[in-house]
């Protein structure tokens, strides 16, 4: 840990609520996951029709990343390059895997085959928001917070990149959960430790 890196802004989607830099801000409840992914999408005010053909993972990181960097000023100050991507999750892209094999029986659908890796998530993020720095997409059994803070402090400490859009971004049916955190060199916000990050992650368990 340094106490010159921050997370100064956070989204956690869960559980059909969204809670931005520790406030609630969007609760939808009664909804299926690809129902309430679209209530978000339109609640948020957001105009990006290839959405439409993502996958509900992708949907899921995407909107999560939305929240945090709807304010172009967060990333005016940082070159596209030096921006990193650092992404985990439990289950891959096992969600449309699935969805893609149920497809082969008849007709495969190119449209889902697309989205049958993980890391197509960060290919969407990096479409959008022009973000060309490191980038990265671990598989792993739980969220492990001090893992996640050792190799985003290494890529921010090495000058491998001076920002990172970090976190869990997971989807399986409606098991879903997606807790996205920007971190920079910063005095504002809170000091990017492992009890932070694990407070972040599980503030929707209140």
């Amino acid at each position: 840990m340094t106490k010159d890196l921050s997370i100064t802004h956070s989204c956690l989607i869960e559980k059909n609520k969204v809670i931005l830099n520790g406030r609630d801000v969007f609760n939808s409840q009664g909804m299926d996951l690809s129902a309430f992914l679209l209530a978000l999408y339109k609640h948020a005010g957001i105009n990006y029709p290839k959405f439409y053909k993502m996958d509900n993972l992708s949907k899921l990181g995407f909107l999560a990343a939305e929240m945090i960097l709807k304010n172009p000023a967060l990333i005016l100050d940082f070159k596209k390059e030096d921006i990193a991507i650092v992404l985990y999750n439990r289950n891959s892209s096992l969600d449309t895997d699935i969805n893609y094999f149920e497809t082969v029986k008849e007709m495969a659908s190119p449209a889902l085959f697309v989205y049958t890796l993980p890391n197509i998530l960060i290919g969407e993020l990096c479409i959008r928001h022009g973000f060309k720095g490191e980038n990265i997409f671990f598989l792993s059994e739980t969220f492990k917070a001090e893992e996640m803070m050792d190799y985003v402090t290494f890529l921010l400490e090495n000058n491998l990149a001076k920002a990172c859009l970090c976190g869990w971004v997971d989807c399986f049916e409606e098991d879903y959960k997606a807790c996205l955190m920007w971190v920079e060199n910063s005095e504002q916000g809170e000091y990017f430790t492992a009890d932070t990050i694990n407070k972040i992650y599980n503030q929707g368990n209140g």
